[in-house]
């Protein structure tokens, strides 16, 4: 949910993300340059890598992004919900109970199984509408596509279904984010092969597309006609290989209002577990978020948060709603500002940070941020450029 800065104190919320709509305008804008003959679709699922929506999907849309990209109707139905018109992909085959729905909202499917572009067919005469779907092809990650020997006989099929239009040829990268990585190649050239045969048997699509963020930031060569830049257009970075590779900025920080002071003796152990015992006696803060809201409870003891613009280890077990803090001297007051992922003063803490600290990935950092935080969205109005 958005709300603003009143709304936030006004509800009692202690803690709350901060995303920056001008620096995703910005970060597609710029994905949008090293691509300058491809299309941009936005990619918004999981609520926009946690950054929320539909305010992050029209961002990219005032940036020039012309489609969007989700992963479940769901997602698709809030953004249709929300006035978003523009052309809108679910990735993966929706259960057959939303086959109707998805034709109703005009969304634009992907299809890989015959079963589905059955009854996709069938909803579509229903409606009397023609539905532009874009067909899956598993180039040799194995998640979902069609097989590279079914590829040219199944495309034929599914634009031979009353209802449907092939509009798209798509596949996904497994290994974009490693450079040079020769799996990279032969999936790049099992899809060119593919779109050539597919061509060859009469069938011509508008968008071929497979690059992701890592490719779309390194591989042009697999910029084709769309590109689908999902973690960059946060400013997030889709591997550590990729890291300063275009003037990307980080939209989102996490910050909480400091709800306890407290001076604790030396000996006295903190938090569930009583694992943080003081050398001496400190100031301990309490800092009102926990992994009820996305902060892992894998950051005890590894991850640091910012107070005033100096660096503080999380220091005891992560709780549900709470961590704390040893500041030691430092003078702290109820009230004042932790910074869990951002900017304060010449000190960051990023996503990329707290993922190496509990060996995971940037994407699952902001990804978990949970619905109970509110989002306050900053710079709202488009800046026209």
């Amino acid at each position: 949910m958005g709300l603003t800065r009143e709304e936030i104190d006004r509800r009692g919320h202690p803690v709350w993300a901060e995303v920056d709509l001008a620096a995703i305008r910005h970060n597609v804008r710029t994905l949008r340059a090293l691509a300058p003959r491809s299309e941009v679709m936005g990619v918004v699922k999981g609520y926009a890598y946690g950054h929320g929506n539909p305010a992050c999907a029209q961002a990219m849309l005032d940036a020039g992004a012309a489609r969007l990209g989700v992963a479940r109707v769901a997602e698709a139905l809030h953004l249709r919900e929300s006035g978003i018109r523009a052309p809108i992909h679910v990735f993966t085959e929706p259960p057959p109970s939303a086959i109707e729905t998805m034709v109703e909202a005009d969304l634009t499917p992907t299809v890989y199984t015959m079963s589905f572009a059955l009854l996709l067919s069938q909803a579509a005469e229903a409606s009397k509408k023609t539905v532009p779907v874009h067909v899956k092809l598993d180039t040799g990650m194995h998640r979902v596509g069609i097989s590279p020997d079914d590829s040219v006989s199944a495309v034929r099929a599914i634009q031979a279904l009353p209802g449907l239009e092939v509009e798209g040829i798509w596949s996904h990268l497994a290994v974009a984010d490693i450079p040079d990585h020769p799996f990279t190649r032969k999936q790049t050239d099992v899809f060119v092969d593919l779109i050539g045969k597919i061509s060859r048997a009469g069938i011509q699509v508008k968008f071929r597309h497979l690059a992701n963020s890592a490719a779309a930031l390194s591989i042009p060569e697999t910029h084709f006609d769309l590109i689908r830049p999902g973690v960059a257009s946060y400013g997030l970075w889709p591997g550590e290989a990729l890291v300063g590779s275009a003037d990307l900025k980080p939209a989102l920080a996490l910050k909480a209002r400091i709800n306890m002071v407290k001076e604790v003796a030396a000996g006295d152990a903190l938090s569930y577990g009583l694992h943080y015992e003081l050398k001496s006696t400190s100031r301990v803060v309490t800092v009102p978020a926990g992994y009820a809201d996305g902060y892992d409870r894998g950051y005890s003891g590894l991850a640091d948060v910012l107070i005033a613009g100096e660096r503080h280890r999380v220091s005891g077990t992560v709780c549900m709603d709470q961590f704390m803090v040893d500041v030691g001297s430092a003078v702290v007051e109820i009230g004042s500002i932790a910074t869990l992922i951002g900017r304060d003063g010449t000190e960051e803490i990023t996503a990329e940070e707290l993922a190496a600290r509990i060996g995971t990935i940037n994407y699952e950092v902001t990804g978990r941020i949970a619905s109970r935080v509110p989002r306050l969205y900053l710079n709202v109005e488009s800046d026209g450029e």
